[in-house]
C-alpha cells in the first residue's frame, strides 16, 4: 500500500516538474523570438535609414555615367549635397529602373545592391519606389489633320489617377497641359522651332476620374490657317499635373503612331538613352518644374534643348569619343548628350521619328522601382516591412523596404 502511493507520488511530481519546464522553455523561446523579430526590425529601419540617408560611394555615382558597377563601394540614394532628410537622387534612382520595353544600359542590379549593404547571403529584401499618386491615361478621341500622311493628334483623354494600392483618388485637381510642337526644315530638323501651350483642369469623380478635352483648342488653332506652309513637323504631348488635398504629382503622356512604338528610354546625369530604331532629331523638350510647381504659368514651364546623339561617326561629338568606353554600344541603343537640362526637371520629351513618323518618347524621371533579392513572388511570413515618405524632385515619392533573414526565406 505505501509503495503504490509512493509511485502515486512520484508520477504526479513527474507531472509537475514537466509541467513547469516546459513552460519555463516556451517563456524563454518566446522571449528569444520577441528578440529575433526586434532584431529583425532593428537591420531594416538601419538598412532603410543607410539606403535614403547616405549618398553612397562616389556621391555622383548616379549622375556620373563614367561610373561603373566596378566603381561602386557604398550604396546610398541620398541627393549629394542636400540638407533635407529623405531627398533622393532622381539619376541613381534611374539606375534602379528597368524598362520592360528596354533594359536599363547602366543597371545596379539586386545582387551588387545585397552586396553593397552587407547583407548578401546574410537578409532577403524587396524594395520598391513609386509616386504617391499615379496617372493612368486611355485615349478617348483624336483629332485629324487634314490631308494625307498628317499625323493625328491627341484630343480627348481619360485620366484615373489611383494611390499606392491601385484604388482610384477622388477629388483630386487635374490639370492637363498641351504641348503642340512645330519644326520647320528638311526632314524635321530643327532650323526653326516653335511650340504652342493650351491647359485644360477637371477634378476626379468618385473613382479617380476625369475627362480632359482639348478638342476646341486643335479646331481653333487649325482653323486659322496662318500655320501652314513650309516643310513641317508636328509632335504633341501633354503633362498632367495634379494636386490632391497637397499632395502634388506630374507625369507625361504621348499618343505613339502604332502600338509598339518605342515611348520610353531613360536619361542618366546628361545621358539619354532610347530605342535604336527611333530616329532621334536634334531637339527635345524638358519642364521646368519650378515654374510647373507656380501654376498657371504655362508659357515658360518648358524649355527646348538640343541633344547631340552617337552614331558611330567621325564626326561624332567629343563626348560620344570619351563615352565610348562605358556606355552601350550603339548596335543596342539610340545614345545621346542633352546639352542642357534643369537641375528640377522630372520629364524629358525627345521629338524623334519612328517608320517615318512623329514620335515622342517619353522619359519619367520619377519611375517606379520594385527590385528584390531573394523571392520576388512571395514574401515570407517571418518579414519586416517599412515605409517612408521621400521626396523626388520636390514631389512625394514613396519607399518601401521588406526584409527577411535568408536562412528562413527563398530562394
Amino acid at each position: 500500500m505505501h509503495v503504490t502511493l509512493e509511485y502515486i507520488a512520484i508520477g504526479i511530481m513527474l507531472v509537475l516538474f514537466l509541467s513547469v519546464s516546459f513552460n519555463v522553455i516556451y517563456s524563454v523561446v518566446a522571449q528569444l523570438e520577441h528578440v529575433r523579430e526586434e532584431q529583425l526590425y532593428t537591420a531594416a529601419e538601419r538598412l532603410m535609414d543607410k539606403i535614403l540617408l547616405t549618398t553612397g560611394t562616389p556621391p555622383d555615382w548616379g549622375s556620373n555615367v563614367f561610373v561603373t558597377t566596378e566603381d561602386i563601394s557604398d550604396f546610398g540614394l541620398a541627393l549629394q549635397g542636400t540638407r533635407t532628410p529623405y531627398e533622393i537622387d532622381p539619376n541613381k534612382v534611374m539606375r534602379l529602373a528597368n524598362l520592360s520595353t528596354l533594359p536599363n544600359p547602366l543597371l545596379i542590379n539586386s545582387t551588387l545592391i545585397a552586396e553593397l549593404l552587407g547583407i548578401k547571403g546574410e537578409y532577403g529584401f524587396k524594395l520598391e519606389m513609386r509616386p504617391l499618386l499615379k496617372h493612368h491615361v486611355t485615349l478617348l478621341e483624336t483629332y485629324d489633320l487634314p490631308g494625307e500622311g498628317n499625323p493625328s493628334l491627341p484630343a480627348k483623354l481619360r485620366v484615373r489617377l489611383t494611390n499606392w494600392y491601385g484604388m482610384g483618388v477622388p477629388s483630386a485637381n487635374v490639370t492637363g497641359i498641351y504641348v503642340l510642337v512645330r519644326v520647320w526644315g528638311p526632314g524635321g530638323q530643327q532650323s526653326e522651332v516653335k511650340y504652342w501651350v493650351w491647359a485644360e483642369s477637371n477634378v476626379t469623380d468618385a473613382l479617380g476620374t476625369c475627362i480632359l478635352d482639348f478638342r476646341d483648342e486643335l479646331e481653333g488653332f487649325f482653323s486659322k490657317g496662318d500655320q501652314q506652309g513650309g516643310q513641317h513637323w508636328l509632335w504633341a504631348f501633354v503633362i498632367l499635373h495634379t494636386n490632391w488635398y497637397g499632395f502634388v504629382s506630374v507625369d507625361g503622356y504621348s499618343m505613339p503612331p502604332e502600338p509598339e512604338a518605342p515611348v520610353e528610354g531613360y536619361i542618366i546625369g546628361d545621358a539619354i538613352f532610347i530605342n535604336r530604331t527611333v530616329e532621334g532629331l536634334s531637339g527635345a523638350v524638358i519642364t521646368r518644374d519650378e515654374i510647373l510647381q507656380a501654376i498657371p504659368e504655362y508659357e515658360s514651364l518648358i524649355t527646348v534643348t538640343e541633344v547631340e546623339w552617337c552614331r558611330q561617326q567621325p564626326n561624332d561629338p567629343e563626348w560620344c569619343k570619351e563615352a565610348g568606353n562605358v556606355l552601350p554600344s550603339s548596335r543596342d541603343y539610340l545614345v545621346g548628350h542633352v546639352k542642357y537640362i534643369e537641375k528640377l526637371s522630372s520629364h524629358v520629351f525627345i521629338l524623334g521619328k519612328w517608320r517615318g513618323r512623329p514620335l515622342v518618347v517619353v522619359i519619367s524621371r520619377i519611375p517606379e522601382i520594385s527590385i528584390a533579392y531573394g523571392s520576388r513572388e512571395s514574401t515570407p511570413a517571418n518579414a519586416v516591412t517599412l515605409l517612408r515618405l521621400a521626396q523626388l524632385y520636390r514631389y512625394p515619392y514613396l519607399v518601401r523596404l521588406t526584409l527577411w533573414r535568408w536562412s528562413e526565406g527563398w530562394p
